[in-house]
């Protein structure tokens, strides 16, 4: 009975993974991703009154990072006085709560993955895990097709930043607004570190190969450079430290890469591009937006190109000619950073965000045909970018406290790098890049890293 009880505990946290995996529907107005992270919170609390959580000496200083970030987000939020934006869905003490929720969310997450791993194995949970990216992979998948072959799609009933459900058709645009998230990119986000998870099941099982050009099929068709670039550099990276290391070519480590190429070409005859709108249906848009030849830039241009692999692969070549600054959310926050004075301890999780909101529609307005045009007026921006995040809301202090759990972390993986440290090496190296350009909260994803890293250095 006991077992059976464990059992279900766990099935209710994979199930709550797999919720957030749904980020672009949502139940009575609550998101489900939202649900799924509340469960992680409840199975944690249980646990952790029941005793089967123990004493993780591991986790003390992750914690005790986290309670500094709580400290400072409620102390800033008491003393705050700024008003929300005018198309936030939320009230200020909604918007924090909810912001305090995910970080309980990521030590819950953490703890559990750990507890998990110790009464099953390690093996048990990787694969379970890489069975929940196969099911996200196939539904997002299933989503991208029902527009080629005219299918029924899922109803995106999940509201977006400015109270609207999530838009997918575009005059002339490519479809870009698929699957079970709110944009591709945030799908980009949560799949890219699990690909390393299947190269490593392959090794022991081919079959593995097979299942994982879902995961990266939907990753391509995407159009996540962040996703895409992740993937091959870290792969590169990792080959190149094996390489010097072992003396000799490791080709299960180009395989990912291979893979990404292959399916980049393959994927040119699934493209799809919503027909130009007749111009009497353009307003309330300006007539431009039914002018399917008019692009912003050159980068827009490769962007809804109806190559995939141009779209992908020429925007990586633009991009690096421009340098970092060519990423336009990397460039406004560093912008925003030299107007900011040094944050020592921050300004909070979420109170940082409204402060950013005010400051990004003064920094990205610009003037056209004599008038002055806003981008995203009203809605509470997001930094795209964890390390900005955690600098901004927890300052110098709380920047360095994760730095320095980063670096524990990786001393644990270099302990031994055998052949799971070196795919964990790569999804762990994906995860950190991504939250350089998209994503700026901690992720679940990052936390089970954490975990798997962790348990597995006892080993």
């Amino acid at each position: 009975m006991k077992n059976k009880f464990t059992d279900l505990k766990i099935l209710l946290f994979f199930f709550a993974l797999f919720l957030e995996g749904l980020d672009a529907f949502s139940i009575f107005d609550i998101p489900i991703s939202w649900i799924g992270i509340f469960i992680y919170v409840l199975i944690f609390i249980f646990l952790k009154f029941q005793g089967s959580l123990g004493i993780q000496f591991d986790l003390a200083f992750i914690r005790y990072f986290f309670y500094y970030l709580t400290l400072v987000t409620l102390i800033r939020s008491l003393t705050f006085d700024m008003n929300m934006p005018e198309f936030a869905t939320t009230t200020f003490l909604q918007y924090i709560s909810l912001r305090l929720l995910k970080i309980i969310s990521f030590y819950s997450v953490l703890a559990i993955a750990i507890y998990i791993i110790k009464i099953k194995s390690l093996e048990y949970f990787l694969t379970i895990f890489a069975y929940i990216g196969i099911l996200i992979s196939l539904l997002s998948l299933y989503s991208y097709f029902s527009y080629i072959f005219d299918w029924s799609d899922f109803s995106r009933s999940r509201a977006g930043t400015g109270g609207w459900t999530q838009p997918i058709k575009r005059a002339c645009s490519i479809l870009r607004n698929y699957g079970t998230f709110r944009e591709p990119s945030f799908l980009a986000v949560w799949i890219v570190p699990i690909i390393p998870i299947y190269f490593y099941l392959a090794r022991t099982n081919k079959k593995w190969y097979f299942i994982s050009l879902f995961p990266l099929l939907s990753l391509v068709l995407t159009r996540s450079l962040t996703g895409v670039i992740s993937i091959i550099l870290v792969f590169a990276l990792v080959l190149v430290i094996d390489l010097f290391r072992n003396r000799k070519l490791n080709k299960f480590l180009i395989l990912p890469i291979l893979f990404i190429f292959l399916l980049s070409i393959i994927s040119n005859n699934l493209t799809y591009r919503f027909p130009a709108l007749d111009s009497s249906m353009c307003p309330p848009e300006s007539q431009d937006k039914c002018d399917c030849s008019i692009y912003d830039d050159e980068l827009d241009r490769a962007k809804n190109s109806s190559s995939i692999s141009q779209s992908i692969f020429q925007r990586i070549a633009l991009i690096s000619s421009g340098g970092i600054g060519a990423f336009e959310n990397i460039d406004i926050l560093s912008e925003y950073l030299t107007l900011e004075n040094f944050k020592v301890f921050g300004d909070g999780l979420g109170v940082s965000n409204i402060k950013y909101t005010q400051k990004y529609v003064e920094i990205t307005k610009q003037v056209k045909e004599g008038e002055l045009i806003y981008r995203n007026p009203g809605q509470i921006v997001s930094f795209n970018n964890l390390y900005g995040n955690l600098y901004l809301s927890s300052g110098f202090f709380g920047l360095l406290f994760f730095l320095l759990i980063l670096k524990s972390i990786f001393l644990k993986l270099f302990k031994n790098l055998d052949n799971l440290d070196l795919y964990l090496l790569a999804g762990f190296l994906a995860l950190l890049l991504m939250f350089l350009f998209q994503a700026e909260e901690l992720s679940t994803q990052l936390a089970i890293y954490f975990a798997i890293i962790i348990q597995k250095s006892y080993k």
